[in-house]
């Protein structure tokens, strides 16, 4: 393995901190949101701040940005603390998904794009699944393109084998 250079390490820092400043933003941002809402109407403000704040504060330049997970925590096409596959939408799975169970559960289930949206309007329906808006289509198309089914029937081919004879 190549041993990172000094400029290879600041840039990976930077990207690191960057990650960091940015989940700091978009807490202080939800944190002035509420705020502005006053102790006596607390529990009737729900349906309002969500529709108007959150929307505002769930801009699509914290959503979907790949500014959750830090560049370090990909290696071999993985995300490691999730051991889910490293591409698009995996930032989404796991904010989604890995919040009411494990992801090792995601990860063992193989479905189209279908059979995937069929688990959760299930979930929608029968174990409180939020709405997942704007990142449904992003987790679908992660799903079924990384955890969909595998038509290999019987185990592949081997190849680039050294036989020997006895």
């Amino acid at each position: 393995m190549k041993e990172l250079n000094e400029q290879d390490k600041a840039t990976m820092e930077i990207a690191k901190l960057r990650s960091r400043i940015g989940k700091i933003i978009l807490l202080f941002v939800v944190i002035l949101a509420i705020k502005q809402v006053s102790p006596n109407n607390f529990f009737s403000w729900q349906n309002d701040f969500v529709s108007q704040n959150i929307a505002v504060v769930l801009d699509e330049q914290f959503v979907y940005e790949p500014i959750f997970f830090d560049s370090l925590d990909i290696k071999d096409g993985l995300h490691i603390p999730s051991g889910m596959i490293a591409d698009t939408g995996v930032a989404e799975v796991v904010q989604n998904c890995g919040a009411c169970h494990s992801l090792d559960l995601v990860k063992q289930n193989k479905a189209t794009r279908e059979g995937w949206k069929e688990k959760i309007v299930w979930m929608q329906q029968t174990q409180k699944l939020w709405d997942l808006g704007m990142q449904e289509d992003i987790i679908l198309t992660y799903l079924a393109k990384n955890y969909g089914p595998e038509n290999s029937g019987r185990r592949k081919n081997l190849e680039n084998i050294e036989w020997y004879r006895l």
